[in-house]
């Protein structure tokens, strides 16, 4: 499990010309991303290069511990999914290289969340939405023989900062902080 481990499959969506389906599209669409996903402007603005730092509570998953990093963001072919890399430094799990995708599912009307990382952590997907400036994704993950759920947080699409809160539960109901973490602009030189 990964800091976010909640992707439709793109190649459903690969049959694009300049930000347009064409006719003939495998998904039958015709129009403009921003048309077909309408979170496409708050996240398109998540499109960046971050410096993150964050810090982990003490959980039966992983140790407390302090990290910083960067995240870089950019659009998927066709821009119905964002993908984001993320290299960070842990304060006790050492280095750790992630890949995450966030997409939009027209069918379903809804967001999805995937990510994995390089230590075999994450293929979890998680259900999101999109709220004015919050996307708020939801998962469930088997860990040491147990099932979690997971809700993370996201805050400030579109602004130079943007913070995540992540909690955890183990029966569904009772809530408890997971993580949290703040997003920087990178500003160009």
């Amino acid at each position: 499990m990964i800091r976010l481990s909640p992707t439709i499959p793109i190649s459903q969506h690969s049959d694009v010309d300049a930000g347009r389906y064409v006719s003939g599209s495998r998904s039958g669409y015709v129009g403009t991303a921003a048309e077909a996903w309408p979170g496409a402007p708050e996240v398109s603005r998540a499109c960046r290069q971050l410096d993150t730092e964050g810090e982990s509570a003490e959980n039966p998953l992983f140790p407390a511990e302090k990290w910083s990093g960067t995240i870089t963001s950019e659009w998927f072919s066709g821009n119905f999914a964002v993908v984001r890399h993320t290299n960070e430094k842990f304060s006790v799990s050492g280095e750790i290289h992630s890949l995450e995708v966030i997409a939009y599912d027209r069918t379903a009307k809804t967001y999805t969340w995937y990510g994995v990382d390089d230590h075999g952590g994450g293929g979890d997907l998680g259900k999101a939405s999109i709220a004015g400036d919050v996307l708020t994704a939801v998962w469930e993950s088997q860990e040491k023989g147990k099932t979690y759920k997971f809700r993370g947080t996201l805050k400030g699409l579109g602004s130079d900062r943007l913070t995540f809160v992540m909690e955890y539960s183990e029966d569904g109901t009772t809530w408890k902080p997971f993580l949290h973490s703040t997003d920087t602009r990178v500003k160009s030189k």
